[in-house]
């Protein structure tokens, strides 16, 4: 377990380790790889291993030096983080000149300072060209490691002054495999968490299996009514449930485009190709009606549903026009 991250890619441990044994570690780093993937332990294991006391021979840090042991605490004096806040999701420039303010003094304990960004892509226009005279003229002693899901949403001007490192995801027997070993989970709950992760550990870890397969079969009651008004009926009940509570708003939206994923790859391919639990009456319904304009109207209603959760158009709204939309398609 490279690094002490669970699948961590051996070039990409590799490509850390010599970089670090040779002094050659960029002033600036852009890790990204699927939400929950480990791209923010990767960054504060690197904070530990450049402060590290007594670090492995591949330049890994030991974990149990002051400095690593502060860093797992997150009271290290020379470790920041910066993340998005508030409803909009997005990195505060008070933050960010804050950030500019510290890393122009030396280390105060350890020998390199550490600043994360996580979720670089919420950096505003404003904000990410604060970030650009650190950038292009860093000062000693220092690195910045922003995060990132996806490198696409990250302003050019940043990426062209930063070493992209990817984190890949997970294989899902690999991930199947540790649900076993530290939840005592398998079948179609761990096959739904698995799927839902998307190749990053941390999501399948977190997520509560009794209520995901819930809500599974939330989906395959509504869709799977024997008429129009009955789906109709069932799915305002499910809007005026689930759309008070905004956390679950991404997982829902995800829970929802994997079942229909899972539609089109049983249309395709048969149930074999699936990545979740086992097909229910719902989905064989379905797949057989997913031709290419059915199929467009549902990906457009679902695009639509996370433009307006992103917008802040009310919740209940943005449900109801979604199930209507899928129900008339």
């Amino acid at each position: 377990m490279p690094w002490g991250l669970l699948g961590l890619d051996r070039g990409l441990g590799g490509t850390l380790s010599a970089m670090i044994g040779a002094g050659r570690l960029p002033h600036a780093l852009l890790l990204t790889g699927p939400r929950g993937g480990g791209k923010n332990s990767l960054a504060r294991a690197l904070a530990a291993a450049l402060n590290c006391a007594a670090p492995e021979a591949d330049g890994a840090p030991c974990g149990a030096c002051p400095a690593c042991l502060k860093v797992a605490r997150d009271i290290h004096p020379d470790l920041k983080t910066l993340s998005p806040s508030g409803r909009s999701r997005q990195i505060k420039m008070d933050e960010v000149q804050a950030l500019r303010q510290e890393m122009a003094f030396r280390p105060f304990e350890g020998r390199v300072k550490v600043f994360i960004i996580r979720e670089a892509d919420r950096l505003g226009p404003d904000q990410g060209n604060a970030l650009l005279k650190t950038l292009e003229e860093p000062p000693p002693d220092s690195l910045l490691v922003l995060t990132s899901a996806s490198e696409a949403e990250v302003m050019s001007t940043i990426l062209s002054r930063c070493l992209r490192l990817n984190l890949p995801p997970l294989p899902t027997g690999l991930i199947l495999k540790t649900l076993a070993e530290r939840r005592g989970l398998s079948g179609p709950p761990a096959r739904l968490l698995a799927a839902l992760s998307a190749g990053a550990l941390g999501p399948a870890l977190e997520l509560d299996a009794e209520r995901a397969m819930s809500d599974w079969e939330d989906l395959n009651l509504i869709l799977g009514a024997d008429s129009g008004p009955e789906r109709l009926s069932l799915a305002v009940g499910w809007v005026r449930k689930n759309a008070v509570e905004e956390e679950r708003f991404p997982y829902l939206l995800n829970l929802m485009r994997l079942w229909w994923r899972e539609c089109a790859r049983l249309a395709a391919a048969g149930a074999g190709a699936l990545e979740g639990p086992p097909p229910g009456p719902a989905q064989r319904l379905w797949a057989p009606r997913l031709e290419a304009r059915r199929l467009s109207a549902v990906n457009a209603a679902l695009g639509k549903l996370g433009d307006s959760l992103d917008r802040f158009v009310k919740a209940e709204l943005a449900f109801e026009n979604y199930w209507l939309t899928v129900l008339a398609a």
